[in-house]
């Protein structure tokens, strides 16, 4: 389980009808654990920017108050809002609200168990690595299934699950890479775009 205590370091934004904050984690804590949530924004500035900047670009969002705690339907906190990554050379966008509408997965670092995925989404499908230990990489990508972009299941149905990718280090040389088609766990993919790949934030180094 992951503890109450730990705070939010930064989001991912994703998405534009069904919005998610990916947690961008580090190995220090209290940021040494992964979260996808879905969300929703009170303006309408991500919106516009994402649709004028396509499904694979960056957005990122830096909340004020939030911890883990507080991961739950309903909860709400401020945030600041940039296209790109923030710290970095990210563009402020403004201040934007973010309340949390699910909490579609939450863990901490695991053992090394293969190439993995969070693979989830609605109207639109990502995949998000799975951690291990340091050093590793955090990476998203946009993918679709079966040649069609395809929801995982009903609104009652769980909203995300973890795939294995077959015959592939679990390191940066055998992470995904766009334009790929693979079968994992029975699921076929193909890869679209990459959102995002860290690692300087993963090596486990103060």
């Amino acid at each position: 389980m992951v503890s109450a205590e730990l705070a939010l370091h930064g989001l991912l934004l994703l998405g534009t009808d069904t919005v998610y904050a990916v947690h961008m984690p580090t190995f220090t804590a209290p940021h040494d654990f992964q979260a996808v949530l879905r969300v929703t924004l009170d303006t309408d500035t991500y919106r516009t920017a994402r649709k004028r900047y396509g499904t694979s670009a960056l957005f990122t969002a830096r909340p004020r108050t939030l911890l883990l705690k507080d991961l739950e339907p309903g909860a709400t906190c401020p945030a600041d809002l940039y296209f790109g990554r923030f710290g970095r050379d990210g563009e402020p966008l403004g201040e934007v609200s973010i309340t949390i509408d699910e909490t579609v997965y939450a863990g901490h670092p695991t053992e090394p168990a293969g190439l993995r995925y969070v693979l989830f989404g609605r109207e639109q499908l990502y995949l998000a690595h799975v951690l291990t230990r340091p050093p590793d990489f955090d990476q998203v990508l946009t993918a679709q299934l079966a040649g069609e972009w395809w929801a995982l299941g009903s609104v009652e149905e769980t909203p995300a699950r973890t795939v294995t990718v077959p015959g592939r280090p679990d390191d940066l040389t055998g992470r995904l890479r766009p334009g790929e088609q693979l079968t994992a766990d029975e699921t076929q993919l193909q890869v679209l775009a990459e959102v995002y790949l860290e690692t300087a934030d993963l090596t486990g180094r103060p």
